[in-house]
Parts: C-alpha cells; structure tokens; sequence
C-alpha cells in the first residue's frame, strides 16, 4: 500500500541552502541438523488454525485449501467483539508455553526464523490484549469499512463452489457489521470512543459507498466477472447475478447503513480528541502497537531519536549538494521518468532490477483501478497479495483520485511492484517457503521494503547518482516528519496547533498541516511502519556496506534480504550478522 504524503520540503531546503555554503548462501544452507517433526506439526497446526478463522482470510491465503488439509463448510466472517478477544488470550498463552517447549538450539536455522516470528506475534499480541476497547477496527483509510469492498470485489472465483460461497458470504455483511456496531457502542461506553472528527469522515465515506446501490462496486464487478467464467450456462449467470444483486441491496447495503446509524449515534459520545496518548495508559498502548506494527526493537522514544537523525542528515546533505551543484534543483524540478503508463512503467521496472536484485521467473499480474466510490479515502495505489498457491494472482490498484498526485507513479509502482510488494511477494513463494511465515509478517517488513523499493527506484530510472540521492533525501525527510508527528499526536499529544507549528519550521502552511494532523489523528501507526521500516532496512544495508567494505555487492545482499523472508528486525539483523561473518571468510 502506498501512503499519501506531501511530495517535497523544497521551502526549508532553500532556507538551509543560506546555512550551508558473490553469489550469496541463503538462510539455513549451513544448518546441517534435520527439521524438527513434532516442530514442523505444530507449525502446520498454527497455520491451520489462523487461516481457516474466517471465510474472507482462508480464500485470500489458499487457493485450494483442501491441499493443506483444511476443510471450513462454515462461511463466516469471523467476528469482531472483545469477548472474542479475550476468549483467545487463553489458545495464544497455550501456543506461547508449546513453542517454548522446543530446543531452539536443536532447530535448523529457517526453523529458528519461523520460531523468531511465532514468538514475535504471540508476544505482540499478549501485550495488546492488556487493552480493551483500544483496537479500532474503522478507519478511513486501512479500516474494515473502507478494505472491505475492494476485498469482496476482487475475491476470486477458481470454481462454480466458490461462486456460491462468495454469495452466501454476503448474506453475513450484516451480521458481521452489527458485531462491529456493538464493539463501538461497548468502546464508547469504556471511555475509549473515536473522536468525533473521525467518525464523520467514517460516516461520509460510508454514505458515498452506497449512495447509488443499483451501481454499487459489487454488483458491477459481479456481473462483468461471471458473464466471463467459463463452464457457467446462459441460466446459471443469470441466477448468480441475481443472487448477488439481492444479497448487496438487503444485506451489504443495510450493513454500511447499520454503521452509519451507530457512528451517527455514538460521534459525540468520544472521551478524548485527541490521540491515543489520551487514553489511560495510551503511551504505553502506543508503545506496545508500534512495535508489532514496525517489527523493529526499538522504543518510541529511540524511534523518535532515530527519525530526528534521519531529517538532519537528509536535509544537510540536499542543502550540501545544491551547493555544491546550483544547478541540482533544477534539473530536480525538471526530471522525467523513463514511463509514465503503469503497464509500461511495470515492464521497465522488471527489467531495470535485473542487476540489482535476484531472477524471478516471470508471473501474471493485472493493473486495475479502484472504483471511483471508493477513490476519495483509499490508498494512491495498493498491491493484493496472492494466495500462497497461486502466484500468478497478482493485482495492482491504481486510484484515479483527481487531488492525488500522479507526477510520481513511477516510484508508486516500484513500491507496489517490481522491485517492491509484487516482486518480494512472489520472489518469497517461489523459495517453497514455510506458509506460516508468509502469513506473520509485519507492516514495517512489507511497507519497510516497499519504500526501500520506491525510493531505489530514482537509482533504476536511469538517474545520476547525485540527483537519484537528492531524490531519496527528500522523501526519507518527509517520511520520517511523518513519523515524527504521528509519535507527536499519539504519544506526546499534540494538538491541531501543535502539529501546525512543527510543520511550519519546515515551510508547510497551516492548512496542508491540519489536513496531516488529521490523517494522522485517524489511524494510528499507520505512518511508523513505512519510515521506521525504511530506516531498519537502511541500518541493515549501512551494517552490510561497512562489514564488507569493496566487496558489497547489492544483488548478493538483497538476495539474503529476499531469501530470509518475513521476519522482525531483529532476527533479521542477527542472521545477517551471521551471513556476513560467513562473507568475510
């Protein structure tokens, strides 16, 4: 998922301009010890478990579940509510004490990643599950209300059964938003309600979706999608189409109308305008959902200490570079990428890592645009994750939104494409990887490479060095004063002057700040994990690039990155250490 974020700090940059006249082994190859079989079962029990919670998440993992020894007749969405919550405290503190019951020592090195990454979640998890009523699973960007649609409509269909699951999921849109409604109600009345600014996006966006629901997203995309599978008659599409079309007007329609009466009801119930920090023990929440959320090791305050470091560094060596070249912000301001169509720009992309980054073997992938109901609150651009069996499942949206800005698609589909989200998801598959793993990753290991991805794409367009890395140092500032400010708001409560007076030192008008306080208000931790993340995979590189010295070579070390898989940053950077040590050999 691509984040939006203002494009430049060009006004702070002038004033600072005054200041300032091998082939690689892969993870586990020198393990010699067999796996671990009562391990390995556990590990496939796990997997079994997670994927097969609900219907949504066992077709978006598996394609053919029954190949994995899952079975569900049950068609469900799961259910969002508290008690669920806490009646899983008891089977996650169950897991804990198995897991722990391993050798660790006796494990094989993939096993210890995989055991890293359980351990990982599970603790993270226990540490949330101290909060209740804290988790708010609506949002106008990453929430339930807002991905549902999107998922539903790209929910792909591999046979007649699956058809008539899909259908038969619908019927429980209702159900499964009461659930939801009654998780907001039971919030409000722990003192924990959204504030009241949120909720009236929430409800805004809510009412745009289903303003014309003969036209709704999910009966358009329905019917194109049957009329084209193959194997159906002329009176089976026809039953389907109207099947589906009863199912969106009397139980998706009244869903998102559930939510809006709730929402409506409930707005100014909220405690607090403010952010999480509001909340009793809300720094410590903060604190317990930035480290799930990042995978990274380090507190918020390290965090902070870190980003502060990161904006200097940046800044200084633009105002540096512009001094020495006059010429630099110019030619930044007149750059060009090499294409500009997201088919042609996905192509080259492909073709320009092939130095860089390991061979993947080619896989088909679809560019689509997000339906013009849903343009105004998602993403600028999002990357599906295919099944763990069907690579080839790939989809890229592209939102069309008119205020968004399109200058840099380019960067946009390296984040989501090649080399990011679609190259690292399908190079990871083809290793014949652990399922599990795939599933437990972390925002900041997908959305850290992603950008890692989007900002080495100025190096991959053909740029010079000294303007691929003026390039970088601009977005890596505006990344991390993101991050900055949404620590400032949900941990050290900021308010709307607040957040205007720090983005002032930085020439931001007051306007454009408010708006940013405000996204960041929404959802929190949903900016940490694209620049916390970044800045772990650039640690990770700097670690690598002075170990090695001349001998660095970047193919060899995204091919480690690549092959060790989703993990938190830690494991990674312990096994990286052991990949080096082995390098220098």
């Amino acid at each position: 998922m691509k984040h939006k974020t203002i494009k430049r700090l060009i006004p702070l940059l002038l004033s600072l301009c005054m200041i300032f006249p091998t082939a690689c082994a892969s993870p586990g190859q020198e393990k010699e010890s067999p796996p671990d079989s009562a391990f390995q079962d556990f590990v496939d029990e796990l997997y079994r478990n997670e994927v097969a919670a609900d219907t949504l998440t066992l077709h978006y993992c598996l394609a053919h579940p029954e190949n994995y020894g899952i079975k569900s007749d049950e068609v469900t969405f799961g259910s969002y509510s508290q008690k669920a919550v806490t009646e899983g405290i008891a089977e996650i503190e169950k897991s804990r004490k198995v897991l722990l019951s391993y050798d660790y020592d006796k494990l094989t090195e993939k096993e210890q990643i995989l055991y890293d990454c359980i351990l990982f979640t599970i603790d993270s998890n226990l540490a949330l599950s101290k909060y209740e009523y804290y988790a708010e699973p609506l949002g106008p960007t990453t929430g339930l209300q807002a991905q549902l649609p999107l998922l539903l409509a790209e929910y792909h269909f591999y046979s007649k059964e699956d058809i008539e699951t899909y259908l038969k999921l619908l019927t429980h849109t209702k159900e499964y938003f009461d659930d939801i409604a009654q998780y907001e109600r039971e919030k409000s009345a722990a003192g924990n309600f959204m504030a009241e600014s949120v909720a009236e996006e929430i409800i805004a966006q809510c009412k745009d979706y289903i303003k014309n629901p003969e036209e709704n997203l999910l009966i358009e995309h329905f019917n194109n999608t049957v009329e084209h599978f193959d194997g159906l008659s002329r009176d089976e599409i026809i039953l389907y189409e109207e099947q589906n079309r009863d199912a969106v007007l009397n139980y998706v329609i009244p869903a998102y109308e559930t939510l809006i009466d709730t929402l409506t009801e409930l707005k100014s119930t909220a405690a607090y305008e403010g952010g999480v920090c509001s909340l009793p023990d809300g720094t410590d929440y903060f604190e317990a959902l930035t480290r799930y959320e990042t995978g990274s090791s380090m507190t918020v305050k390290q965090m902070q200490k870190r980003l502060k470091t990161a904006v200097q560094t940046a800044l200084v060596s633009m105002s540096a570079a512009q001094f020495t070249n006059p010429q630099l912000y110019d030619r930044y301001e007149k750059m060009k990428y090499p294409a500009t169509d997201p088919a042609e720009g996905l192509e080259y992309l492909k073709n320009a890592i092939q130095t860089d980054f390991p061979a993947l073997d080619d896989v088909d992938y679809s560019v689509k645009y997000v339906h013009e109901s849903l343009q105004e609150y998602l993403s600028p651009a999002m990357y599906l994750v295919p099944p763990f069996d069907d690579r080839n499942n790939n989809n890229i949206y592209i939102n069309q939104n008119p205020d968004y800005d399109t200058s840099n698609l380019f960067t946009t589909l390296a984040h989501e494409g090649y080399p990011g989200h679609l190259y690292q998801n399908v190079y990871y598959l083809s290793t014949e990887p652990q399922p599990l793993q795939q599933l437990l990753r972390t925002s900041g290991y997908t959305e850290g490479w992603g950008t890692y991805a989007e900002l080495y794409a100025y190096t991959l367009a053909g740029f010079d060095e000294e303007l691929a890395e003026f390039c970088r140092n601009n977005m890596t500032a505006i990344l991390s004063l993101y991050g900055l400010t949404e620590i400032g708001i949900h941990y050290s409560g900021w308010d709307t002057k607040a957040t205007i007076a720090f983005w002032s030192d930085y020439g931001i008008d007051a306007p454009t700040a408010t708006e940013i306080y405000e996204a960041v208000l929404a959802e929190p931790c949903s900016y940490l994990p694209y620049c916390i993340g970044y800045l772990e995979y650039m640690d990770l590189k700097t670690l690598a690039q002075e170990t090695l010295g001349d001998s660095f070579v970047p193919l060899d070390f995204h091919t480690f990155l690549l092959d060790l898989g989703p993990a938190p940053f830690a494991t990674v950077k312990t096994h990286l250490e052991r990949w080096l040590a082995g390098q220098k050999k």
